[in-house]
Order: C-alpha cells, then sequence, then structure tokens
C-alpha cells in the first residue's frame, strides 16, 4: 500500500505546476479552414527535437483587463492547456494578427458611447445604447452585479446570455447617459 509519503516523492511540485512558454522561436501560428493551429518545437529527454502540432486552439486571457496582450493560455480541443504565450510581442507580425482576430472574435465587446434610455421593472433592467456597432438593446439581471468598475473610469457590462459591453470612460459619457447610469455605480 503506498504511503502518502511515496506518492509525494513520485511527483514533485515541479511536474504538476510545469509551464510551457509559448514564442516565435518556438512556435509557428497558422489558420486551417479559418481557425488558428500551432506546431510547437518540443525538446525531448534525449535532446532530439519533436514537433507537437494542434490545428485547432482556443485562447483564454489570464488577466483579460489589465493585460490584454499577455499571459494568454493556449489550450486544445480537448481544454487541456498546451502552453502560455507571455506576450503577443513574442511572435512577429503575421501570427501576431492571427492571434488578436482570435482574441478579437472571442472578447468581442461593443463600446457604448451613449445610453438612450435605462429603465428598471420587477429586478430587470432595460437598455438602449448607442455604441460602436451601431444600436443596441439588451437587459440585465440584479444590475449592480452586472456591472463591474475597473479602475476609476472604465464599466464593464454583462447581460442576460452573457455579453459583455464596455464605457471606456464615464467622463467622456454625455450628461444624460452619466445621470442614467450614476445610481448604480
Amino acid at each position: 500500500m503506498e504511503t502518502k509519503e511515496s506518492i509525494q516523492s513520485v511527483c514533485t511540485l515541479a511536474d504538476i505546476a510545469e509551464v510551457r512558454y509559448l514564442r516565435g522561436d518556438n512556435t509557428e501560428i497558422f489558420l486551417k479552414n479559418g481557425f488558428p493551429g500551432v506546431r510547437i518545437k518540443v525538446r525531448q529527454e534525449d535532446g532530439t527535437e519533436k514537433t507537437e502540432e494542434h490545428t485547432r486552439i482556443w485562447m483564454h486571457r489570464s488577466f483579460p483587463f489589465d493585460l490584454p496582450e499577455e499571459y494568454i493560455s493556449v489550450q486544445n480541443k480537448d481544454q487541456e492547456e498546451i502552453g502560455l504565450i507571455r506576450s503577443l510581442a513574442d511572435f512577429d507580425t503575421a501570427a501576431g494578427d492571427i492571434l488578436r482576430g482570435e482574441l478579437a472574435r472571442k472578447y468581442y465587446t461593443p463600446r457604448i458611447t451613449k445610453i438612450v434610455s435605462l429603465k428598471e421593472a420587477h429586478g430587470y433592467s432595460f437598455w438602449n445604447v448607442e455604441s460602436d456597432v451601431g444600436k443596441l438593446q439588451f437587459t440585465l439581471q440584479d444590475t449592480f452585479r452586472s456591472l463591474l468598475r475597473v479602475g476609476e473610469d472604465k464599466i464593464f457590462v454583462f447581460d442576460n446570455y452573457g455579453n459583455r459591453y464596455v464605457i471606456e470612460s464615464l467622463k467622456e459619457l454625455d450628461h444624460r447617459s452619466l445621470r442614467r447610469i450614476e445610481l448604480y455605480l
């Protein structure tokens, strides 16, 4: 029977927490059928090198608000992390464009420029706004919990369907828009 001590000696923290960093010198980014993929050069224990290919990857920002182009987890089709990108700046322009395009698709966030109306009824708030992509309408349940203030001036809004919107600067909103939202801040 294995004891706790024998199990611990077999598996170290370094084994569990090993992070593979993906950079331009060890990773090739490509598109296949319009989706990003990677080829990663992996050094074997015997000193030889092999190439590991993933034809479809998913990316997740570790710090989506503060560091949108740094510490990006890259996962395979089984949602297993295959590596971490420290910075998109570590890749050439073509690879960086592919990665930024995929992140923009995943983290699509219309920018609210004006709050036309905001009404509340039965625990819901109904928003009619103008944004950088045109006029939008959406609903929030529990408005106070659906707004996330980042810094002094930036607000993220999350609707009932998980869609994200951003108010880049409260100071840049017109007076009426600010009056409509200030109760929830």
